[in-house]
């Protein structure tokens, strides 16, 4: 990776060296309740066929950022460390900020990492531009895996104000660096910078945000990447998310999800969306990638003690290039499930991992929290 820039590391670590000083004040007065840092670490081990044993760890913190707001949610920051067997690593830190009783949110992420990863190049996509009858064209889903490695450093911030009852409107800002180098003939790689912004929105009538019962959560956010403001490429990025929750009784929900992603325009290797990255849990290998992702999920949650439940869900996805691409052949399902422990009854923070299986793939995932409430 290039390296990191002193203001870079100032402006990713000064979120959480905020947080860590709020802790310090809380230990001094930890005389005086409540408590006004709430605390949440857990060491992760898991393992998959892409990164091997992978070990690391998720800490977070939940406050007030203003002791006296009785209606805003609990901010929170978050910092997550991993490391596998393959050589990868990353470092990543997220804050989720509710400002002047819930009329504002903010969010401030950055990160940065090494990741030896690997993506499927179907054999008819390689072969396909010769002349008819040389060599056999393969049924689609032929093909071989690239290695390649990834290094990347980011940041992101939105900004929500509320407009309208539970509808919020605002923008976003992104940095990203990502040198990707294949492990192919010739040594190919790509060098992307990125300087993003943006239109955010979210509607949001959920009565938690960490473990929300009832209620319902819409965003829809934009993305755009202009060469002429710095970016190696120019493409949009839109992302629409859909949550409702239906209670059935007191220890049940139900959750309904759709999600899409879609890049347009000179879409670079590094902006390709990825089935199972961030949304749909039974894809860990990266085979299924392209510019546009979709998928629709339920989650059913049952709290069978005071603090332990157990989750399960399934859901279908897909990854093409173009809607014309769109088919049943193009489905991905995955199944799987999970179990809670309510971490901080309090503020409704839960800890959890889960297991899913997908086509020809699995996962194994740790969280702090409920899944589809970043």
């Amino acid at each position: 990776m290039n390296k990191t820039s002193p203001l870079f590391l100032f402006l990713f670590l000064l979120p959480f060296l905020l947080f860590a000083q709020e802790t310090s004040n809380d230990t001094i007065e930890a005389t005086k309740p409540p408590k006004k840092v709430k605390k949440v670490i857990i060491p992760t081990i898991t393992y998959n066929n892409s990164f091997k044993a992978i070990f690391g760890f998720m800490a977070s913190g939940f406050y007030k950022l203003n002791a006296s707001d009785t209606i805003s949610p609990e901010s929170s920051s978050t910092l997550i460390g991993n490391y596998s067997t393959n050589n990868s690593w990353f470092v990543v830190q997220a804050n989720k900020f509710y400002i002047k009783e819930d009329k504002y949110r903010s969010k401030l992420a950055g990160g940065f990492g090494s990741v030896n990863f690997q993506t499927f190049v179907d054999w008819s996509d390689i072969i396909g531009g010769l002349p008819p009858g040389i060599i056999p064209v393969p049924p689609p889903g032929d093909g071989v895996f690239v290695d390649y490695n990834t290094q990347f450093q980011f940041l992101y911030l939105d900004f929500l104000a509320r407009v309208y009852k539970k509808l919020y409107i605002g923008g976003n800002l992104v940095y990203s660096h990502a040198l990707t180098e294949f492990d192919a003939i010739g040594n190919p790689s790509e060098d992307v910078h990125l300087f993003g912004f943006g239109f955010s929105s979210e509607y949001d009538t959920r009565n938690n945000q960490f473990m929300p019962l009832n209620g319902f959560n819409g965003k829809f956010n934009t993305m755009t990447f202009l060469e002429s403001l710095g970016s190696t490429s120019t493409y949009t990025n839109i992302n629409l998310e859909y949550n409702k929750y239906f209670p059935q009784g007191e220890r049940n929900t139900i959750v309904l999800r759709a999600y899409g992603q879609a890049a347009i325009g000179d879409v670079p290797f590094a902006g390709q969306n990825v089935v199972g990255r961030d949304d749909l849990r039974g894809y860990s290998n990266g085979k299924y990638r392209a510019n546009q992702v979709y998928d629709v999920q339920s989650e059913y949650r049952h709290w069978f003690a005071k603090r332990w439940g157990y989750v399960a869900f399934g859901g279908v996805a897909t990854a093409i290039n173009d809607a014309s691409d769109l088919s049943f052949d193009n489905l991905l399902p995955a199944v799987g499930g999970g179990i809670r422990f309510l971490a901080i009854p309090s503020s409704k923070i839960s800890v959890g991992m889960d297991v899913a299986v997908g086509k020809d793939d699995w996962g194994l995932y740790f969280r702090i929290g409920e899944a589809f409430t970043r």
